[in-house]
């Protein structure tokens, strides 16, 4: 019934906009434009002469990023994305083409099944499960709009997940804007012991709100970006699904209406604030003096009021203090300034600058109490990293091809280095980084009721090597690629879910390649890697990967752009890494491999002038009636992928 009703409602909107014609480009630095990816035989929707028809709109409203700033690209600016190519990927794991697994639902813990090295130096927190839901630097969008701009979206997602998001920003002037964003991301239990028409349904919560505000001076010489990013997230941690056993007695390993592996009282929480400003000034031509400032404040806090069933089922392997209940909060502040020079000479971008770091921890085991229960406070301390760094890019007229070369030196106790250099050509790109980076302050100092440690590691040292090859012709674009890691002193979490060092050197391999077929209204999209590692046991990725999808694209009635699609992932069975709850943390496992799956999923994508909708049937080859396939499965270990389910959205700019 509430499909239905959602459908018509759907469907009233679509003839209510029936009379609108289309705007779909997007605009890219050096002049290049990225298709509609919808209507017109393949070649793009029509494009609205706001000049004569609308006064504002996608034209009069551009943004730009801080790193293009940093840069000296100031006058990069890009254009709001309108487009139906990927609309429908709402979800994280959507979104990174399934090169993400979470807990089975959204806003969950996740993280990347390929390694990824670290980019910057300076001892870090070591939380990172909720990273994917949290706003970054490099992605908040500054915005110069001639008037004021709005956006809506809201998704309607499968088994009653749901997200809302806001956006606003307003040109005071023509140099001064501030604007607001804000998202609300919720998703529901799909087992355990709950009911759907009460709050105990929740399984994840997530709030981000990002404030920001942008300044120049009129004779251009001053600039100021500055901007606040929020995270609360809040899950209900269940530790994965007990199987249960059919009416013949045989275990069914896709229970969906199964017991949680730990009580309904479990709860992960952390809530970031990020206070961050961006300020140059222009001394001379080729001259400039900036500053980059941050500072952040991570509370994160893990609770189970009744730990019994999670001892039982494996996922409490100690018990230190209390058998009754368990309560960690970890605290962490960091001051983070960069002060320096940078400018631009010819085809040259340099700088150069020093960067402080003051930061802490301080962790509670135990709520601090007046019965005589059992508590602890442990800190780190106030620390500082001292690091010196300077970098230099080299770009050709149409700033698609560059040569870059950065390094970075942590001059404290914690010795620490970044090089890189990067190659970006039209005839391939190639780069290498060489890091050693301090271990994370969890990591190395934990404890509470469920577990312990005091480390002393020694820093990580990764060498990457990677090289891709683009092959285009008319209608494809062909990309192989290839990287390499090369590891000494590995930090890893092991089989009982504790932060252990691995001295040796191994390697991390894969070979792959994108690709991307245009035939008239036809569009195919996708990827494939072979992956392999010298060391299994250390760690553990799919030696076959495989996303893409397939698109047809037309347009009904002159007005209304439709693409239909069919996407498809796949990786090969391997042994995942678990997740411990406690210290959110994915650790090695070696008892239950996660079985290769081919998900399905079935989409539209539908523009009706700036309007865009989307509709979609998730894991659509789940089960049937002469089981032909699964009627499940795994994402993580334990955790179910979320079982077949109908979505929609939409999202709505208005300009004025």
């Amino acid at each position: 019934m509430r499909i239905a009703l959602s459908l018509k409602f759907w469907i009233f909107c679509i003839f209510i906009f029936i009379q609108f014609r289309v705007l779909a480009q997007v605009q890219l630095p050096g002049g290049v434009k990225m298709p509609s990816g919808g209507g017109g035989g393949g070649k793009g929707g029509a494009v609205l002469d706001d000049s004569t028809k609308a006064i504002y709109g996608p034209k009069t409203t551009q943004h730009y990023y801080e790193n293009d700033i940093l840069n000296n690209r100031d006058s990069v600016r890009y254009r709001v994305d309108t487009a139906l190519t990927n609309f429908h990927r709402w979800s994280p794991v959507d979104q990174f083409w399934g090169k993400l697994v979470d807990l089975g639902n959204v806003a969950t813990a996740s993280r990347n099944i390929f390694y990824q090295p670290r980019q910057d130096i300076g001892a870090q927190l070591g939380f990172r499960a909720y990273d994917t839901y949290a706003i970054k630097q490099d992605e908040v969008q500054y915005i110069d709009t001639k008037s004021p701009y709005t956006y809506i979206t809201f998704v309607n997602g499968g088994k009653k997940t749901s997200m809302g998001r806001f956006g606003y920003s307003q040109n005071v002037h023509s140099r001064f804007n501030f604007g607001l964003n804000a998202q609300r991301l919720t998703s529901n239990k799909q087992y355990g012991t709950y009911s759907a028409l009460s709050s105990a349904a929740f399984l994840g919560q997530n709030w981000t709100v990002l404030l920001h505000t942008s300044f120049f001076s009129k004779n251009k010489k001053y600039l100021l970006l500055a901007h606040f990013r929020h995270l609360n997230q809040k899950v209900r941690e269940q530790g994965g699904v007990i199987p249960e056993a059919g009416d013949d007695g045989v275990i069914n390993p896709y229970t969906y209406d199964g017991l949680a592996r730990i009580s309904d009282d479990a709860n992960s929480w952390e809530r970031r604030k990020v206070f961050h400003i961006y300020q140059q000034y222009k001394l001379a031509n080729g001259f400039q003096l900036f500053q980059q400032a941050d500072y952040q404040n991570v509370i994160n806090r893990y609770t189970d009021k009744s730990i019994t069933r999670g001892i039982e089922k494996g996922i409490y392997r100690t018990v230190r203090f209390d058998s009754i209940e368990t309560r960690q909060d970890i605290y962490y502040k960091l001051f983070d300034n960069k002060f320096g020079i940078k400018g631009q000479f010819s085809e040259f971008n340099y700088r150069a600058y020093v960067r402080q770091r003051l930061y802490g921890m301080k962790g509670l085991g135990q709520a601090a109490n007046t019965t005589g229960l059992p508590s602890l406070t442990y800190r780190t301390g106030l620390k500082f990293d001292n690091i010196v760094g300077a970098w230099v890019g080299y770009y050709l007229k149409d700033s698609a091809q560059y040569l870059t070369a950065e390094a970075e030196l942590n001059l404290s106790l914690n010795v620490e280095y970044n090089l890189k250099a990067e190659l970006n050509t039209r005839w391939g790109k190639a780069g290498m980084q060489v890091i050693q980076t301090a271990p994370d302050l969890l990591a190395q100092r934990y404890s509470g009721n469920n577990f312990d440690w005091n480390n002393n590691f020694d820093p990580t040292k990764v060498l990457t090597l990677y090289a891709s090859l683009p092959l285009k012709t008319k209608r494809i674009d062909f990309v192989p690629d290839a990287q390499i890691h090369q590891l000494v002193d590995y930090i890893y979490y092991d089989t009982l879910a504790a932060p252990t060092q691995y001295d040796p050197r191994f390697g991390i391999y894969r070979i792959g390649a994108t690709m991307s077929t245009h035939l008239k209204r036809w569009n195919f999209a996708g990827m494939g890697y072979c992956s392999w590692t010298d060391n299994s046991n250390v760690i553990k990725i799919p030696s076959y990967f495989g996303s893409g999808e397939v698109t047809f694209d037309f347009v009904y009635a002159k007005v209304l752009y439709i693409q239909l699609g069919l996407a498809a992932r796949y990786r090969s069975t391997y042994y995942a890494d678990a997740y411990m709850p406690v210290t959110q943390q994915f650790h090695r496992q070696n008892s239950s491999p996660v079985a290769g799956r081919v998900v399905t999923d079935a989409f539209a994508n539908i523009r009706i002038k700036r309007v865009r909708l989307f509709f979609q049937m998730s894991y659509l080859n789940m089960g049937g009636k002469y089981k032909l396939f699964p009627e499940g499965y795994y994402i993580t270990p334990n955790y179910l992928g979320q079982a077949r389910a109908f979505s929609f959205g939409i999202t709505w700019p208005l300009f004025d």
